[in-house]
């Protein structure tokens, strides 16, 4: 009897600096119960040893050493062109300070391949800490202004497990792209360096007809990234917002969420929180708004050139 084969996937891992959070996630790797697997690490230039705790500690991982700090999205995008180029049905990307269940993959694998219409799955996400506590299961836009609430907080924890459930935006800390999503689409694109090119990305892919969609018995842990601040976070965060703003409004939408994005800056630095608002000072704020709505945009991009 012929088994059909079962799908290659390829684990797309970004990262910046993180060698000790990288090495907790390769290993939660080494125990899924999912076989047919391939993974590249993509170093954006770190100084903290991560290339050779890779190479020492990991055989098994593919890396990719960029030149430099590049982002991301670039870095994201160097790997799902060299999964791609070598056969990838789909491509799992994950943050590096993520731990995955064991049978976290072989859930979302199984889901995505039932249907060619899911473009994006990911599973819940909870914090690393409380391990119980949730931090994301996609979110749901609830107005105009592209405000979005995640669905553990209109009830998703208690959805049944194993049904795909749409969302309009699924984070990337742990994604699962079929191929054709990423095809159709080109991939993050690289006029963000980081914060929002999630976004975009679900955009584009709902453009293209494609479900986005969470799994809410695929299991994973994040250390995320929402409890820091600081005025580079805060920088990247403001640019990131205005670019997607460009990118998915016009006329009148754009001016009121131009306005709305720099009022609610202010409104933060007043009455500050402590997670999400500016992420840092005010005036790393409006750098960022300001660079994100002047910055020349990248028409060029396109889908995957060919193999590297």
């Amino acid at each position: 009897m012929n088994l059909p084969r079962a799908p290659l996937v390829w684990i797309v891992i970004p990262t910046w600096n993180r060698a000790a959070d990288l090495r907790d996630c390769l290993e939660s790797l080494r125990a899924l119960d999912y076989a047919n697997r391939r993974l590249v690490v993509v170093d954006n230039a770190s100084t903290d040893g991560t290339a050779d705790l890779v190479a020492a500690d990991f055989p098994e991982a593919e890396l990719i050493a960029l030149p430099a700090n590049l982002g991301a999205a670039t870095a994201s995008n160097a790997g799902f062109q060299h999964a791609l180029a070598r056969g990838a049905d789909f491509i799992l990307r994950l943050d590096s300070d993520t731990t995955v269940a064991p049978d976290f993959l072989s859930r979302l694998v199984a889901c995505a391949a039932a249907d060619p219409a899911v473009g994006a799955l990911v599973g819940t996400v909870f914090y690393a800490d409380p391990p119980d506590r949730i931090w994301s299961m996609g979110a749901r836009r609830v107005s105009p202004l592209f405000d979005t609430r995640d669905l553990a907080v209109l009830g998703g924890s208690d959805l049944a497990p194993d049904a795909p459930h749409d969302v309009d935006y699924v984070w990337s800390a742990g994604i699962l792209l079929s191929r054709h999503a990423l095809e159709v689409t080109g991939g993050f694109d690289p006029d963000f360096f980081v914060y929002h090119e999630e976004m975009d990305l679900c955009e584009r892919l709902r453009a293209a007809g494609l479900r986005l969609c969470v799994l809410p018995g695929a299991h994973m842990w994040h250390r995320v990234g929402e409890l820091q601040t600081g005025p580079r976070l805060a920088y990247l965060w403001a640019r990131g917002k205005m670019l997607f703003v460009r990118k998915h409004s016009r006329g009148r939408h754009r001016a009121v969420l131009v306005a709305y994005a720099y009022a609610y800056a202010l409104f933060r630095a007043v009455r500050p929180r402590p997670q999400g608002g500016n992420r840092g000072p005010l005036a790393a704020v409006l750098r960022g708004l300001t660079a994100g709505l002047t910055l020349p945009l990248n028409r060029s991009r396109g889908p995957f050139p060919g193999p590297p």
